[in-house]
């Protein structure tokens, strides 16, 4: 039952069959993709632009799958940003660990690190996940499996939307005033989301014939948590310092919670100069992805 909604929006990824005037012609070459890039990224974009009507049913196929079968619903978006909240928060009061003052409450602190810091891994894991959910699909349909991807990293967005709304009682009990720079806060997490995302294109090629690469993937992510100041200020000196200051996502999750709650951060270059870079290798992922496709689908029918 699940496949048969599926079949409606792929006629809308081709052009109309009625006039055979009007069917595309298409060529083969042994000549690289990659010989025009712009080419094929205009391609690429035009895939997705004819299957919008996929993408958007994949996402509410997901998303009401994923919490059709729970009690507690949308609950369940906001137990990890508070569980992870609550354990810092028993650790520091109990002296068990000590924690640098923070220029916020730290329970605010620690919630908006988790957050930001949850968002992103998100996306590192959401593209790879997508595409080995649609293989099925995509290895016999004339279907982008960009348009997977992009479902679900819409469910990632529209489950941040829903998070955010837990910070208005916090903030209200905290007694916390937003600076005057909270607008900018979404393009932080836009920010976290596109390095996610980024990474994640440049593990498909890999990821989906090796289950290696999403386990160590995984192992990295949760050591990295702690080589960033989620939970912690960032170090103002030794070897420690030196570490935190070199990861790029520190300037994200710093600049980002600065600009909802101080109006300014000594983070923001560091943070254009990764979202930049972020930004030309999501790009550069997504051409090479495109490339190596026939052969992952290759492979995978095997």
């Amino acid at each position: 039952m699940s496949i048969a909604p599926l079949t409606m929006p792929t006629a809308h990824c081709s052009l109309p069959t009625d006039d055979s005037s009007a069917l595309p012609v298409v060529t083969y070459s042994p000549e690289s993709a990659l010989v025009h890039p712009g080419k094929l990224v205009v391609e690429i974009f035009s895939d997705l632009w004819r299957c919008r009507e996929l993408t958007w049913i994949l996402f509410t196929r997901d998303l009401k799958a994923q919490y059709r079968q729970s009690y507690f619903g949308y609950i369940w978006l906001f137990v990890p940003v508070i569980s992870t909240t609550i354990v810092w928060m028993f650790l520091n009061s109990t002296q068990v660990i000590q924690v640098a003052e923070t220029p916020i409450p730290y329970p605010a602190y620690v919630m908006l690190g988790t957050m930001i810091w949850g968002v992103f891994t998100s996306a590192v894991g959401q593209p790879l996940a997508s595409f080995q959910a649609g293989q099925s699909i995509f290895m016999k349909l004339k279907v982008p499996p960009e348009a997977f991807i992009l479902a679900g990293m819409s469910k990632i967005i529209f489950e941040l939307l829903i998070r955010i709304i837990v910070l208005v009682p916090v903030f209200i009990v905290l007694k916390i005033v937003p600076a005057t720079t909270f607008w900018l806060f979404p393009v932080g997490l836009a920010a976290a989301v596109l390095i996610g995302a980024a990474i994640g294109f440049m593990i498909i090629p890999l990821g989906s014939l090796y289950s290696d690469v999403s386990r160590l993937v995984s192992t990295a992510l949760g050591f990295g948590m702690y080589l960033t100041p989620i939970v912690y200020p960032p170090p103002a000196s030794g070897w420690s310092s030196v570490i935190v200051q070199w990861n790029p996502m520190t300037a994200v999750v710093m600049v980002t919670r600065d600009w909802l709650t101080l109006g300014h951060s000594a983070f923001l270059m560091p943070f254009l100069v990764t979202t930049m870079i972020a930004a030309v290798a999501l790009l550069a992922g997504i051409v090479v992805f495109r490339v190596v496709l026939p052969l992952l689908v290759e492979r995978m029918g095997m």
